[in-house]
């Protein structure tokens, strides 16, 4: 499962897969989290407890079809994830059909189209589109922003002052600089996994050339950090 994640991940460009996972994960993590809030007595941590559910359904799911989908011709590009243009045509007829249904599920329902016939009456696609891709950009920011050492961001943030370019002698001095400053962190944690989490997570391309170059979600990445007050020195490692 694991392997499988990983593959998937470094393969988000182009794949219909990642982008089911867009529509269905994004639009729950997005406004599940907002609307549950709404609900009167409802708990924080079965909130928390929702989306875990939902989100881990959604990846059995698509780990389980994966095999079926490698074997079929690819005939269209499922355009929704970032850096992508053009229509989607999505079948989530198996997801709906296998996924669980909380007895919160209807009640969320209504307030997911209330709120879009409250906010933007006119246009109600328009505005769960907005919802969804407000919410699924951030969510993405917010899970590296957990995880990224401080060093990455660093050199993220050289990366940029530079013009995008770096070669990837000069990105290894930040990491054993940490190395130095956090023995205990990178104990176990070698040069190799500190860039793949970088190249995981599409903040870096590394060429042939051994130069790193940042990517637009990296660039945007440090957008989202300046907006939310966040720096490299809220973080360690």
């Amino acid at each position: 499962m694991a392997s499988w994640a990983v593959r998937q991940y470094n393969d988000i460009k182009g794949n219909a897969k990642w982008a089911l996972l867009v529509v269905l994960w994004g639009s729950i993590v997005a406004g599940l989290k907002q609307i549950l809030q709404q609900v009167p007595h409802f708990p924080g941590w079965g909130t928390l407890l929702i989306l875990v559910a939902v989100s881990l359904a959604a990846f059995i799911w698509l780990a389980k079809s994966q095999k079926a989908v490698s074997q079929q011709p690819i005939t269209q590009t499922v355009a929704i994830a970032p850096g992508q243009a053009g229509g989607a045509n999505l079948d989530a007829t198996l997801f709906f059909r296998t996924a669980y249904y909380s007895q919160l599920t209807d009640e969320v329902e209504r307030n997911i189209r209330a709120s879009a016939a409250h906010n933007q009456p006119n246009d109600r696609e328009g505005f769960l589109a907005k919802f969804i891709g407000i919410g699924y950009v951030a969510y993405l920011h917010d899970i590296t922003w957990a995880y990224i050492y401080k060093s990455q961001i660093l050199v993220l943030t050289e990366l940029n002052r530079r013009g995008g370019l770096m070669p990837v002698a000069d990105a290894k001095a930040y990491f054993d600089k940490a190395e130095t400053e956090y023995p205990q962190v990178y104990a176990t944690y070698s040069f190799e996994g500190w860039l793949k989490f970088m190249l995981n997570d599409q903040l870096i391309i590394h060429h042939p050339s051994n130069m790193l170059e940042i990517t637009i979600r990296g660039r945007d990445f440090l957008k989202y950090l300046t907006h939310w007050g966040r720096h490299a020195g809220k973080r360690s490692g």
